[in-house]
């Protein structure tokens, strides 16, 4: 077992799951917690599901409405109000026989059993859109069955967390009240961590150092505030942090106040921001009153910056090129908009563009070794996302999900569109996925890059 002494990061997204984020501050474990991603244990994942059979008395076409509704509607007489069985088997067992791939489950909604007693529902009574919403909610029941005994399954055993490969513990190495949103680390290893009603704090011998006087002034609204925090490649040399965050300057939207995603650098000198600079910032009128999905997570990566922005809550502007929501945007590091950018030359495209489609960026590293981009992406109830990042690439927000809307209204039955791209992996039911990191340590090689 590697005793690491470390911080319990609340940095990344402020949705349900926080990414454990270990540090370079001990001897005998260093994590590199801005170069590591870590892959969760398969006993993570939702269990295998399979054979689906639905039986209901009701033979017309249903409107909208919530999973719940349609499954009690046309599932629950059959196999139970909670997935228990009755009639008709089971969703809580492994003891499945006609596929368990999502489509399977499709396909068995669709066209049914009959010389089992199993209706089809496809023919014009769910549509292809309710059939998918019904699949992710089947998952979703499934996940929470297990839930309980994964989550003794995972609990530490005298204050150690077991993984499938190595033990650790964690310590508190200092605690700052309010809501965290990032935390980076200087070259000396010293934590700089960002709240997100405006402030950025040091860590320094265990106690929080700040905040920091002068630090630009948020617009806190909703998900928005202070958001990411990163020093510059070269910070040892030029001392250039970065700061995203979410800003108001006048804008509205149908009457209300609206806002953006923002860049800025500076430089901390006794204690005070210093030096600002303007690096990004949207045209008001492309600004809005959302509160939602800001993104806003940094890479550097050969003199050139990249930062994603969220949807912003407003989807159809996602695959508009003339908007930057939705988007993930690369910029020389001092704020200048490369010529070579994919859409630079794409007339009413904005020229910061460098992919598009996503709904909400919450993670992004470089791999160690090949350079590659990764990025970890809030889906809707279901659908989180891993991708690989590559320059002009759609990425399929909205017209592709593995998701639902989080009410339970379904949202789409397409997973898969010609020139969009698809995940590497997902996770449908949904673990809020958070920030990502490569692990570049020695002390736990099984997880070397």
């Amino acid at each position: 077992m590697a005793r690491t002494q470390d911080i319990l990061s609340l940095s990344r997204p402020l949705l349900a799951f926080f990414l454990l984020r270990l540090s370079k501050l001990a001897t005998l474990c260093s994590f590199r917690l801005m170069n590591s991603v870590f892959r969760l244990p398969n006993l993570l994942l939702a269990a295998v599901f399979a054979f689906l059979c639905i039986s209901a008395t009701a033979q017309n076409r249903i409107g909208t409405g919530d999973v719940d509704h349609l499954f009690k509607q046309f599932c629950a007489s059959c196999h139970g109000t909670n997935l228990e069985g009755g009639s008709g088997p089971s969703f809580l067992d492994d003891e499945w026989k006609h596929g368990s791939a999502d489509e399977d489950i499709a396909n068995s909604i669709r066209n049914g059993f009959p010389e089992l007693g199993m209706t089809p529902w496809g023919d014009g009574v769910l549509s292809e859109e309710q059939i998918r919403s019904l699949v992710i909610y089947i998952r979703e029941k499934r996940q929470l069955v297990d839930a309980e005994a994964l989550l003794e399954k995972l609990a530490p055993k005298k204050g150690v967390f077991q993984s499938e490969e190595y033990g650790f513990r964690l310590e508190k190495i200092a605690e700052i009240n309010g809501i965290l949103w990032s935390i980076n680390f200087l070259p000396d290893g010293t934590p700089i961590v960002t709240q997100r009603d405006g402030q950025v704090w040091l860590i320094k011998d265990g106690k929080p150092t700040g905040p920091i006087e002068g630090t630009p002034e948020v617009w806190q609204h909703g998900q928005g505030g202070l958001l990411e925090v990163a020093p510059h490649p070269d910070y040892a040399e030029n001392g250039w942090i970065y700061l995203t965050y979410s800003e108001h300057v006048g804008a509205e939207e149908n009457g209300k106040k609206a806002g953006m995603t923002a860049v800025v650098r500076g430089r901390i000198n006794d204690g005070k921001w210093v030096d600002q600079e303007e690096i990004y910032h949207a045209a008001p009128e492309l600004h809005t009153s959302a509160g939602v999905h800001y993104g806003s997570r940094i890479v550097f990566k050969d003199g050139y910056l990249f930062f994603g922005i969220g949807d912003r809550g407003r989807q159809p502007g996602v695959q508009d090129l003339s908007r930057p929501i939705g988007k993930i945007h690369r910029i020389h590091d001092d704020g200048r908009i490369p010529r070579d950018n994919p859409f630079a030359k794409v007339p009413g495209a904005l020229p910061t563009i460098w992919t598009f489609g996503h709904r909400n960026p919450q993670g992004m590293d470089l791999h160690p070794i090949t350079g590659e981009m990764w990025e970890s992406e809030h889906g809707p109830r279901g659908g989180d996302e891993i991708n690989r990042i590559e320059a002009g690439l759609n990425y399929g927000w909205p017209v592709i999900t593995y998701g639902m809307e989080y009410s339970g209204e379904p949202m789409t039955d397409r997973t898969w569109w010609p020139g969009m791209e698809q995940p590497v992996t997902y996770y449908t039911p949904s673990i809020a996925i958070c920030g990502i990191d490569f692990y570049e340590g020695d002390v736990f090689p099984k997880w070397k890059n």
